[in-house]
């Protein structure tokens, strides 16, 4: 670990939320919404602590954008609901531990803060959750006054539709800061899963409100990923490139004078008029010389009679045949 995370500051929270089930509740549904609350109450917690830090209040940002910045950057620890009776009620008690890295959500907060359009959905969302929130208890209230099965039914579907919808908006919220965080400041810390949770969190928020209208958003944003550099020329791997062998090289020296003969003695080539030639291979000189080789030997036999004066045909006046 580099030296400058060695004292880190990863502050741990206990946050509690808990809910009082009606005749028309189920356990399934308090659940749920004590674990809203738990959630809700830990933000506020990080909230409230990261205002009080030096390094923040310089980053000139409010409570309610640190709130709405840094969903993705909580790591929650341990969740676990129990039920309990207070006069004849049963209480749902769900007990959340969460864990928060300030110098990564620090960098969060800066990140964030440069980027104009997740600032802008982060806000947007929050506020939106909020107001979910306040009609979200108003349709606790009304399907805890209902007389009627209709009204037991039209207040639960409602108020199943305003949670969904909370839940929904909170993972893209969470969406856009693992985004951010992965994207961006490419922390080796960061605890958030990178891409593929980020692409998890938008399919589960869509699972819960397919016609949200914030998907759209933050899917154009992580699908719009830059080309990769060019990656740079990769050498052969050893042994990979075909072997190919290597040619004789020749060189033309002057043949040497055998030891019964002289220069002067030798004859010379009829082809060229000159004295015989070496040539030279890599494996060392071989003499050459047609009067050596049979095959040239064959072809000086048959090589034409030039008629004339000199010529081997007319001596003694005699004629080529």
């Amino acid at each position: 670990m580099p030296p400058e995370r060695l004292f880190a500051d990863v502050r741990t929270i206990t946050a509690e939320g808990e809910y009082r089930l009606g005749d028309r509740d189920s356990k399934e549904d308090g659940v749920r919404l004590a674990m809203e609350q738990a959630k809700r109450n830990a933000l506020e917690q990080v909230a409230s602590y990261l205002e009080s830090i030096t390094v923040v209040r310089d980053l000139d940002i409010t409570q309610d954008e640190i709130r709405s910045y840094t969903a993705g950057v909580v790591l929650i620890l341990n969740q676990k609901a129990a039920l309990r009776l207070d006069h004849q009620t049963i209480v749902v008690h769900v007990t959340l531990t969460a864990q928060v890295d300030t110098d990564e959500v620090v960098q969060a907060l800066a990140a964030v803060k440069q980027h104009e359009e997740a600032r802008g959905e982060l806000l947007a969302l929050q506020q939106e959750v909020d107001q979910l929130h306040l009609e979200l208890n108003a349709a606790n209230r009304a399907l805890a006054t209902a007389t009627t099965s209709e009204q037991v039914r039209t207040s639960s579907s409602r108020r199943e539709q305003l949670l969904s919808r909370a839940q929904s908006n909170a993972m893209v919220a969470q969406a856009w800061t693992d985004w951010i965080v992965s994207r961006f400041l490419a922390s080796p810390y960061a605890s958030n899963g990178g891409l593929p949770r980020v692409q998890a969190l938008i399919a589960e928020a869509r699972q819960l409100n397919p016609d949200n209208p914030h998907l759209y958003a933050v899917e154009q944003a992580v699908t719009k990923q830059p080309p990769a550099p060019p990656r740079p020329p990769t050498p052969p791997v050893p042994h990979t490139v075909p072997f190919l062998p290597r040619m004789p090289s020749y060189q033309v020296v002057p043949r040497p004078p055998a030891a019964s003969e002289s220069p002067d003695s030798r004859p010379a080539d009829p082809s060229t008029g000159l004295p015989p030639a070496t040539r030279r291979l890599e494996n060392g000189p071989q003499i050459y010389s047609p009067r050596d080789d049979p095959q040239d030997g064959r072809q000086s036999q048959r090589w034409p009679q030039r008629s004339g004066p000199g010529s081997p045909g007319a001596l003694n006046g005699g004629t080529e045949e």
